[in-house]
């Protein structure tokens, strides 16, 4: 069972509204990187190397264009290291420079 699909049937027993406001945000945040680790990230493998950093929950990679990366799939925002620029949505720029279409 997916850890999305867990908090989903733990979130159904919750009384308060502002309690499961907050469960179904844990929800989705999940079920984002479930999403992305399935499906891009051994797209993504197969054109660059990736490290999973597993205490912060980010990838780093790099691009020739745009140097060190970092992306976060829960949140689904792109860090530019090189320009301290954030992107979002950051899956959808990952998909566009890195082609992996």
């Amino acid at each position: 069972m997916k850890k999305s699909e867990q908090l989903r049937i733990e979130a159904a027993s919750i009384e308060s509204d502002i309690a499961y406001l907050g469960a179904a945000n844990k929800i989705m945040r999940e079920e984002r990187i479930e999403r992305f680790e399935d499906t891009w990230l051994n797209k993504l493998l197969a054109k660059t190397n990736v490290l999973h950093d597993h205490k912060s929950g980010k990838y780093e990679m790099y691009h020739e264009k745009f140097g060190s990366i970092d992306f976060y799939p829960k949140a689904n925002k792109v860090l530019i290291r090189k320009q301290n620029k954030w992107i979002k949505p950051g899956l959808k720029w990952l998909i566009k420079n890195f082609e992996l279409k």
